[in-house]
């Protein structure tokens, strides 16, 4: 029986809230799913700039973090009531609600005087009410509570959308972190590799707000015109993270705002576009490392799939090209999907899943234990 499901996303960059509309059937290898309507919102800057406030060791408190878990769903319901409208789109035919919530904390592994955990905030109760319609919500801790990093969760869902019979495919989203899928030619869940390579867009942004004020470097002009500076360059690759082995996932605490302003400050001397530059290369260089210290030595990649925003990065685009030297490299376009809504389509499916009482956590990619159903499911009283 087909459902009609509204999944709505938000990632760590904070460059947008994702809402789409889809219809799906079936689970597993057999889900069929069309996407009917999709639309990305931008955050208001006053609830930006308290997320940010929030994410920050520095400047966050419990009061805001309680505060935020429904201002988050308020936001939330604001977009996919609007977004109905403008579709025409009955909120009583809408089956539910698939909310990955805003990441405020992830801890993938213990600390000193910490546990592994994640925070996503968007309250699915408080959502559910707002809109009427069922919500699936909190889907990082059932794997967590296995042991398991909580990251990367969108494994599952490129396996059954973008999995080839006769390639082996690197699906490499860029977002504010950037993580890898590969799905190897005839490959089962269990012979997937996937991981966070390292920092995506969100070192760039960080750089492109303090020295240009600007959200991000639109299509890569600034970084074309920049020059690489090397110490920079080294200096971050020193990091120990990418010397890490999979499973691995990182956030904000690793290379967040703090991070970056302190190279900001080391490398003041160089001139901002330069910085920019170096950033990019960051990024790009440490996505084809990965693949040749994590993944050559198994398989053979035959095409790479750039999704997320930093594939409409025209310049980071070109230096992947560069570094992976003569390796297929396409969109997610060019495979009938859009890098707007893919992550909103992945969390659809798994929410699906957790309808379905079927696992889509990938044990071999966020270190788990075993096999879990995830996410909660927040009822409503219906008014159909």
């Amino acid at each position: 029986m087909k459902k009609k499901i509204i999944s709505i996303m938000s990632g760590t960059s904070l460059d947008g809230i994702d809402i789409l509309l889809g219809e799906i059937e079936e689970a597993g290898l057999k889900t069929k799913v069309e996407v009917i309507f999709s639309k990305t919102y931008m955050f208001e800057k006053r609830l930006k700039e308290r997320i940010q406030i929030a994410i920050s060791n520095e400047t966050s408190t419990s009061k805001l973090l309680c505060s935020l878990n429904f201002e988050i769903a308020k936001a939330f319901s604001e977009c996919i009531l609007n977004f109905c409208e403008i579709y025409k789109i009955n909120l009583e035919e809408i089956d539910y609600i698939v909310s990955h919530g805003q990441t405020i904390y992830h801890i993938p592994f213990p600390e000193r005087d910490y546990v592994a955990s994640t925070l996503q905030l968007g309250d699915g109760s408080a959502l559910a009410n707002l809109i009427g319609v069922p919500v699936i919500s909190n889907f990082r801790t059932a794997d967590m509570a296995l042991g398991g990093q909580g990251a990367p969760l969108v494994t599952y869902p490129h396996y059954i959308l973008l999995s080839n019979n006769k390639k082996t495919r690197a699906i490499q989203n860029i977002g504010g972190i950037s993580n890898v899928t590969v799905l190897p030619k005839n490959g089962k869940i269990k012979d997937i590799i996937s991981f966070d390579n390292g920092p995506g867009n969100m070192m760039m942004n960080r750089a492109m707000k303090k020295l240009f004020n600007k959200e991000y470097d639109k299509d890569g002009l600034i970084s074309a015109k920049g020059a690489l500076i090397i110490p920079m360059f080294k200096d971050i690759l020193k990091n120990s993270y990418f010397h890490k082995s999979p499973p691995k996932t990182t956030g904000r605490e690793l290379f967040g705002d703090q991070y970056t302003d302190k190279l900001l400050e080391k490398y003041s001397d160089f001139k901002d576009a330069d910085i920019i530059t170096t950033l990019t290369h960051v990024t790009a260089f440490s996505i084809v490392k990965s693949y040749r210290d994590f993944v050559c030595k198994k398989y053979q990649i035959d095409e790479v799939v750039l999704t997320g925003g930093g594939s409409k990065n025209n310049t980071l685009v070109e230096l992947i090209k560069f570094y992976l030297k003569g390796i297929e490299v396409s969109l997610v376009e060019d495979l009938g999907y859009s890098s707007d809504y893919l992550e909103a389509l992945c969390f659809l499916i798994i929410g699906n899943e957790t309808l379905n009482n079927n696992p889509s956590n990938v044990p071999n990619a966020t270190g788990a234990k075993g096999f879990a159903i995830l996410g909660q499911i927040s009822p409503v009283l219906r008014k159909r």
